[in-house]
């Protein structure tokens, strides 16, 4: 008789009956042609790993993830470096409008069939508060051509030329002086202290305060009539057959002022 307390004996037991087992269910699913294996199979799918991705599905290496963000990267840089550059393109060219804009407003003021109009750019400024410019004996630059801003005002006055520079007097020099006459033929002495310009009469033909413009002219050796002096805001005063009138200086110099050289046509 089978002693089953003994732990050896159940150990043989188990074996011999999971043998038994097995044997069976294999013979069962062998006459159910495989029946109960796929049904087993099915049961069971879910402790099975996720199956692998088809390579022709998904087939990007990691080397080659890592060279299509380099390929983004340095796209993004080239793009962020265009739109640097279209921006400085924009800013350049609207100073170039601008200049073009102001260069027209000279040019509608100023008869260009009979005048020479040359813009120039400071280069120094003298110990004595005179200004080097660019052009001189180059442009046929002379001694007493004006020089005029953006409006067309005079603002300075050729002293010396050079073969390509020129030294002008503005102005805001204190030493400045000009000669010019009004509607009247009245005519002026303008001088400077730096800050204001002072307009004595020299010579009346006419001693009416209605006046406007004071003008260079050609009996002063100056190209033509260009403004120097609005007096149409100012107090004019005349006392002892003197005509006199202080006007503030509004005009400031510097290495971007927009300066205009002007001379009358050669004639050939």
């Amino acid at each position: 008789m089978i002693d089953s307390n003994n732990p050896k004996r159940r150990v043989y037991i188990f074996y011999i009956l999971g043998i038994l087992l097995s044997a069976t269910i294999l013979t069962i699913d062998i006459f159910s042609e495989k029946n109960l294996s796929k049904y087993f199979n099915e049961k069971l799918s879910f402790l099975s790993p996720t199956p692998a991705l088809n390579n022709s599905n998904f087939n990007f290496s990691s080397f080659e993830i890592f060279e299509t963000k380099s390929r983004l990267i340095n796209e993004n840089i080239r793009l962020k470096n265009e739109v640097i550059e279209l921006r400085k393109l924009k800013i350049e060219n609207e100073k170039l409008k601008n200049e073009i804009v102001a260069n027209n407003s000279v040019i509608k003021e100023v008869d260009a069939s009979i005048y020479d109009i040359f813009k120039t750019s400071i280069l120094f400024k003298t110990t004595t508060d005179e200004y080097i410019i660019s052009g001189g004996e180059n442009i046929n630059l002379k001694e007493k051509d004006l020089v005029i801003d953006k409006n067309s005002y005079v603002v300075g006055i050729v002293t010396k030329v050079n073969q390509d520079r020129s030294i002008i007097s503005t102005i805001l020099n204190p030493n400045f002086s000009i000669e010019g006459i009004d509607k009247y033929d009245n005519e002026y002495l303008i001088t400077s202290d730096s800050q204001n310009l002072l307009i004595n009469s020299l010579r009346l033909e006419a001693d009416s305060t209605d006046i406007k413009y004071i003008y260079t002219d050609i009996a002063f050796g100056h190209p033509g009539q260009f403004p120097i002096v609005d007096l149409s805001s100012t107090q004019v005063n005349i006392a002892n057959n003197k005509i006199r009138a202080e006007q503030y200086i509004n005009f400031r110099i510097n290495n971007l002022s927009d300066l205009y050289l002007i001379k009358t046509k050669l004639r050939i």
